[in-house]
C-alpha cells in the first residue's frame, strides 16, 4: 500500500500539460515548492536530473518513478500527476509514460525511508488491478483513494 501520509492530495495534478521529460518534472517540483515541500527549487530539480541521469526511472506501462533524495527537501513525500498526453521516458519498455510518481525524499531519510516507500510503491505498481484503479481515476480524490487502497 502507497501510505496515505506520503501522498497529499495538492500534490496530486491530473491533466498536467509537458512535452519533455525534463518540463515534466520541473512542473512537479514547482507544485512541491508551492506547497512548501521544497527550501529551493532549482537545487531539488538539479538533484532529480542527477538520479535521472544514472538510469531511467520509466518502469514501463506508461509509468515512471523519478525520485530525488536532496537537501532542498523540507518533507519527504510522494507527487503524483498524470500527463495530459505522454511523453517520451526513455523507459524500459521504450513506451511514453503518463503517469509520473515523483518521491522527494530529504536528505536524512534516504535510507530506510527512501527505500521502503520505493519499494511500497514499486509493489503496487506491479498489480496490475492497482495500476488500472490509477489510470481510470477522474478526479484528484478518486486518484488519492485509489492510491490509499
Amino acid at each position: 500500500m502507497v501510505s496515505t501520509n506520503k501522498v497529499n492530495k495538492e500534490n496530486i495534478i491530473l491533466d498536467l500539460e509537458a512535452s519533455t521529460k525534463d518540463e515534466v518534472i520541473k512542473k512537479i517540483a514547482i507544485q512541491l515548492n508551492k506547497n512548501g515541500y521544497l527550501s529551493n527549487l532549482n537545487t531539488f530539480i538539479d538533484d532529480v536530473h542527477d538520479r535521472e541521469d544514472h538510469m531511467t526511472t520509466g518502469i514501463g506501462d506508461g509509468l515512471a518513478i523519478p525520485h530525488g533524495k536532496s537537501d532542498a527537501v523540507l518533507e519527504s513525500t510522494v507527487a503524483v500527476a498524470r500527463l495530459k498526453k505522454p511523453v517520451d521516458w526513455d523507459s524500459l519498455d521504450d513506451k511514453p509514460v503518463e503517469f509520473i510518481f515523483l518521491l522527494a525524499i530529504k536528505n536524512k531519510d534516504q535510507g530506510d525511508e527512501h527505500l521502503r516507500i520505493l519499494a511500497d510503491l514499486s509493489g503496487k505498481l506491479m498489480d496490475d488491478n492497482f495500476v488500472e484503479r490509477i489510470k481510470q481515476s477522474k478526479t484528484e480524490e478518486e486518484l488519492f483513494d485509489a492510491l490509499a487502497f
